[in-house]
């Protein structure tokens, strides 16, 4: 193996781990989400995952990279992060992790369509094929929970969530390409943050300690992996790291029934494997070009 294809594994494996990051932060999130405000429960979280940011910027001594002329972007980042926040981790709050991940992770394929769309990308029969694949699976998954009585509040808050950070994605690749992934990350959090607070306001009493630690917590976790994939961004293409987002329908899939003691169904687990093959597709094609 290639010095090039060991970082490529380690890489994987950091972010694999970033993404098992992130659906620890949501499962704590989840665990507490029906005990108070969900605004609250979001602002302490938000500005949470501001501060290994900063630390890293202060061990750094680089407050440079957040510095930033294109305020417009991150106003229109902002809004959208805090779309995507809340739309996302209600609609995870409200469904088994099981149910959530797979529709969350048709954010790709969305984004790819507006890539077709937009920027005129190229098609091709494998990309058209994966997109076809990831739709239906969403499609499929979010009938079923539907149909079985599921929150039906918590899909479409999901499918919102979808479209929010699709737009999320797509405003970096058409806007962003000359701002650095700190001045992103910094300035979308803290603007939702803010936002949350705003509607927050008079409702953080009767807080517990530990439910206060857990939203800390989870904000704080967030932040970590969030530090992992800038890391990892800046050192593999973006277009192959990508592959190891799908690495969190499994740790749904798990952590549902060992936390929420609730099994997936085999719609559930067919769901999740195409959505996994119609990201594998596009990983595929992606590294043979090249």
């Amino acid at each position: 193996m290639s010095q090039l294809e060991s970082k490529k594994h380690f890489i994987y494996i950091l972010g694999t781990f970033a993404f098992f990051l992130f659906t620890i932060a949501d499962t704590i999130i989840k665990l507490i989400g029906d005990l108070y405000k969900d605004t609250v429960i979001f602002s302490i979280a938000s500005f949470s995952a501001i501060i290994p940011v900063c630390i890293y910027l202060f061990y750094r001594q680089s407050l440079t990279e957040i510095k930033t002329q294109n305020y417009k972007l991150h106003i229109i980042r902002g809004v959208l992060m805090t779309l995507t926040y809340y739309f996302i981790v209600k609609g995870i709050i409200l469904l088994p992790l099981s149910i959530a991940y797979p529709i969350i992770l048709s954010a790709p394929v969305l984004l790819s369509v507006l890539g077709i769309v937009v920027l005129k990308e190229s098609v091709s029969f494998s990309k058209i094929f994966s997109l076809v694949l990831a739709m239906t699976a969403v499609f499929i998954v979010s009938g079923f929970s539907l149909s079985e009585g599921f929150d039906v509040q918590g899909v479409i808050f999901l499918v919102l969530g979808v479209i929010a950070v699709a737009c999320l994605d797509f405003s970096v690749r058409v806007f962003g390409k000359d701002e650095r992934t700190m001045a992103l990350t910094f300035y979308s959090m803290l603007f939702s943050g803010s936002v949350f607070l705003i509607f927050s306001l008079n409702h953080f009493g009767n807080i517990l300690f530990k439910d206060f630690l857990m939203m800390i917590s989870a904000g704080l976790i967030d932040g970590v992996a969030m530090m992992i994939l800038i890391y990892s961004l800046r050192r593999i293409e973006a277009s192959f790291f990508s592959i190891t987002h799908y690495s969190q329908i499994i740790f749904g899939i798990i952590i549902s029934i060992f936390i929420f003691n609730h099994y997936p169904s085999s719609i559930e687990l067919l769901g999740s494997v195409m959505i996994i093959i119609s990201g594998y597709l596009i990983y595929a094609k992606l590294k043979k070009l090249n």
